[in-house]
């Protein structure tokens, strides 16, 4: 089964009785094959490429991935995701509830927040500019920053009073509106946030499939793009109100997604899937990695795009000759 949906699932597993971590964190173990593990997250920091993965495993290089170094974490657990608001200032997230913040650009990390007994799985991390940002995670785990993580406001959303799904991204409008994209095909909206508290207030709204939802692009023209299991994709224009399918042309789940110069978007996913969006056309190109691995996050870089597969490691492609 794919590692990206492995660190998005598979990864919860650990909700139902695994051996949890210690109570106190354990820094990352600095490994000679540090290179070679499953990476589930890509950002870049300036020039430098930052990829974050299994047992709190940190690498970055700074010469388009021809050498990697591997940097000093706090924790060992499993980070999913990795974000940067400026060229030193990033934030990663994982397992054991774990938010991390790193101001040189990716080289050293400190310990924002460490829950191993919460069962806590923190999915993902975004920020629509350097002091606003979200994390979601298990559960319906759904925590927000006004003040560039200084604190954080924690929600839990449900459905029906009841029922707590996996969140899995975020995206936003460009009139403050927030989305959240879980699990079973639920999508959460939110106006934009009380100016005196800071609070987002979610509900569920419509959405136009049943099936979980593993990621959320703001596109260049304000647009919104949500993407999962079975190639399903859709684009909206009027902040999630209605939906239009795209016909991706593929079956495999739909793990990652990016903005290319110009306002296209790279989709990736299972089997090696390599999808390239065009939002004014709806029109999908779609190419195939020949290893037919699994693709679990991917970074475009000028004319390169960096892509990191559940075979581990992290490698660079030229993105003409994938769709030549």
């Amino acid at each position: 089964m794919l590692y990206r949906f492995a660190g998005l699932i598979v990864t919860l597993f650990c909700l139902t009785g695994a051996v949890r971590a210690a109570p106190e964190p354990q820094a990352a173990l600095k490994v000679p094959l540090a290179t070679r593990v499953v990476f589930l997250g890509l950002a870049g920091a300036g020039e430098r490429v930052v990829a974050v993965g299994e047992r709190g495993v940190v690498i970055y290089s700074d010469d388009a991935g021809g050498s990697w170094t591997q940097a000093d974490v706090p924790v060992r657990a499993t980070l999913t995701a990795v974000t940067f608001v400026d060229e030193r200032t990033g934030f990663a997230v994982g397992h054991d509830a774990v938010i991390l913040k790193t101001t040189d650009a990716g080289a050293t990390w400190s310990l924002l927040n460490f829950e191993p007994e919460s069962q806590v799985v923190l999915l993902n991390v975004r920020f629509s500019d350097p002091q606003t940002g979200f994390v979601v995670g298990s559960n319906g785990q759904l925590w927000s920053t006004r003040d560039g993580a200084a604190t954080w406001v924690q929600q839990t959303l449900s459905v029906e009073d009841w029922y707590q799904n996996h969140i899995f991204d975020i995206a936003w409008t460009p009139d403050g509106a927030v989305l959240a994209v879980a699990e079973k095909g639920v999508i959460y909206r939110a106006a934009k946030a009380d100016s005196t508290e800071g609070r987002f207030t979610f509900a569920p709204i419509q959405s136009p499939y049943d099936g979980s939802y593993f990621g959320a692009l703001t596109l260049a023209d304000g647009g919104l793009l949500i993407y999962g299991m079975n190639g399903r994709a859709f684009v909206s224009g009027d902040g999630g109100v209605s939906w239009q399918p795209i016909k991706t042309g593929t079956r495999q789940f739909l793990l990652g997604g990016a903005l290319l110069p110009g306002g296209r978007v790279v989709l990736v996913g299972g089997g090696g899937t390599i999808l390239l969006f065009e939002p004014a056309t709806l029109r999908v190109e779609s190419v195939q990695l020949s290893t037919r691995a699994g693709i679990t996050a991917v970074l475009p870089r000028g004319e390169d795009v960096y892509l990191t597969t559940e075979a581990g490691g992290v490698q660079r492609q030229r993105l003409a000759e994938l769709v030549d």
